[in-house]
């Protein structure tokens, strides 16, 4: 029997964050890309659906992509993943508390059913900026957005890194790949190299 998979946009927080819930159709088994502010609503429909949230998948360490990861972590137990250039930026000024961190890499596999994550290193927007490609699904965090792409103009970013993440990871993939970014719709790669502006300057 073949396994397959459902994706869901969860939106959470203040920021808007898209939080990817995927769950193994074979078993009660998910993983969350990304965990945003304000997760209750979303840990309560976990537990409704008597799923078993194993995995908390982060691309990278600004708040509104982290905040929910201590709370979900502690109810869950879920393993919460995030690359060690981004593991330093905690936030305590805020007096958040945050989950437990699993260094990832590039090029490690995480294992999910009989899938698996494809992990790619690919900073720009922050130093530790990572994404996860499961199939022809794309979570790319705030690499690269519909008709946009993540800001560089913050601590931690910088244009010429953020390109040539651009440049050398999306190079290697079909137009058919579906991009899932951390804030807005989902698109494909073949729509944002026809219309994404940075993208059609950077081929």
């Amino acid at each position: 029997m073949n396994e397959h998979f459902t994706i869901e946009q969860k939106i959470l927080g203040f920021w808007q964050t898209n939080c990817w819930l995927i769950q193994l159709e074979s078993e009660p088994i998910c993983v969350l890309i990304d965990a945003g502010a304000n997760p209750r609503k979303l840990w309560k429909e976990i537990q409704e659906r008597n799923l078993h949230l194993k995995l908390i998948l982060i691309t990278h360490a600004h708040l509104d992509h982290i905040a929910g990861a201590h709370f979900l972590q502690k109810k869950s137990g879920a393993t919460c993943y995030l690359h060690p250039k981004d593991i330093k930026k905690r936030w305590r000024w805020l007096g958040i508390s945050f989950a437990k961190f699993t260094p990832v890499e590039h090029g490690d596999r995480i294992p999910f059913g009989n899938f698996q994550f494809q992990v790619f290193h690919t900073p720009g927007h922050s130093p530790g900026s990572v994404s996860y490609l499961l199939e022809d699904n794309f979570f790319c965090g705030d690499l690269l957005f519909a008709n946009g792409v993540g800001r560089w103009d913050i601590p931690g970013g910088d244009f010429h890194t953020l390109t040539k993440s651009l440049k050398k990871t999306l190079g290697q993939f079909p137009d058919q790949t579906r991009i899932l970014p951390g804030h807005g719709p989902a698109t494909t790669l073949g729509v944002e190299r026809k219309r994404n502006p940075l993208l059609c300057e950077i081929r």
